[in-house]
């Protein structure tokens, strides 16, 4: 397809903390409170460019290429037609699967096909073996679920605010599955990831456009290249009334730099996937720079009044890096 759009378009974007905000505590943001924290600032105009031209400038036709755009910078643009059609056969929450106006993708009984689990399981892992983690000894577990969202799903809000839905250490995480799980599923990623040939754990998103006639122009995702995050930048936050154990959960916000640089891929259809760097922790590094990704949805000025809807899908991969 050819791209058509400007390099950059200019966009309101929330969640950004001050530049000169500090604090020696966790940050906790009430999910129902409508109010900005002492440390936010207002929603700012953000300069958001082309995703496609930069790694198009970047692209050295090497066969690991997407590999290295990807660890360099959180996230990359892959190809990719999917075997699945029915993506809300899948998709967890309490309407997903009823897909309102589309009977086709009503799943009717508890025999139905899980197309999650039959087909896109296999097309994920092989995307990470050859294209994200290319040579890498993995252990990759997947939840037979995707999240789904738009219009007539369990989720039919975009989440418009600047984040990264994980800590930074192997801590923070343990501590977000008691949040959202139990000490069961705690206890036992920690027994995994502590054995001696596992050297680093990532999430890894897979997030694309679903169900979909036209390419993604209401409301797509911005990605803020993790290269130009600097460190210091980084606040501890965390969600209260987020989750069903009623923990607050660990995840990252960012103090505005005007040195970030902000990305989308105009035109997103539904033979593209773009994967994410949600969580990235090794406990011998050799690479110090931050590497995951803080996105939000946004307003597209491009977007025509009748644009088609969002679908879109989100599906969160756990993968151990062993010791080679």
């Amino acid at each position: 397809m050819t791209n058509t759009a400007p390099l950059e378009v200019s966009s309101i974007l929330n969640g950004f903390f001050r530049p000169d905000f500090t604090s020696d505590e966790k940050v906790v943001i009430d999910i129902y409170s409508q109010q900005l924290l002492d440390g936010h600032l207002p929603p700012q105009d953000i300069a958001i460019h082309d995703g496609r031209e930069l790694q198009r400038s970047e692209d050295d036709g090497s066969d690991d290429f997407e590999s290295k755009f990807f660890h360099k910078h959180g996230f990359v643009l892959i190809p990719h037609k999917s075997n699945v059609k029915n993506w809300d056969s899948g998709a967890f929450g309490p309407t997903d699967a009823i897909a309102v106006g589309h009977p086709d993708r009503v799943v009717t009984s508890e025999q139905a096909e899980n197309e999650i689990a039959t087909k896109y399981h296999s097309e994920v892992e092989k995307i990470i073996r050859t294209k994200i983690l290319p040579d890498k000894s993995l252990s990759i577990q997947q939840a037979d679920q995707l999240l789904r969202r738009g219009k007539n799903t369990a989720h039919p809000f975009f989440g418009s605010v600047v984040h990264n839905d994980y800590g930074v250490s192997d801590h923070d995480f343990y501590d977000n599955l008691l949040a959202f799980g139990d000490e069961n599923a705690a206890n036992g990623w920690r027994s995994q990831f502590e054995t001696n040939d596992v050297a680093g754990y990532m999430i890894i998103n897979f997030w694309r456009a679903v169900h979909m006639s036209e390419p993604v122009r209401h409301m797509p995702l911005a990605v803020l290249d993790a290269a130009s995050v600097e460190k210091e930048d980084l606040i501890s936050s965390g969600l209260k009334g987020f989750t069903h154990t009623g923990r607050i959960t660990n995840q990252l916000s960012v103090r505005y730099n005007e040195n970030q640089r902000w990305y989308y891929y105009p035109d997103m259809t539904t033979e593209e996937v773009l994967v994410l760097n949600l969580f990235n922790y090794f406990k011998n590094p050799s690479d110090a720079a931050f590497k995951q990704c803080f996105h939000s949805a946004f307003e597209n000025p491009l977007a025509p009044a009748d644009a088609e809807e969002r679908q879109s899908c989100e599906h969160r991969v756990n993968v151990f890096v062993h010791n080679s």
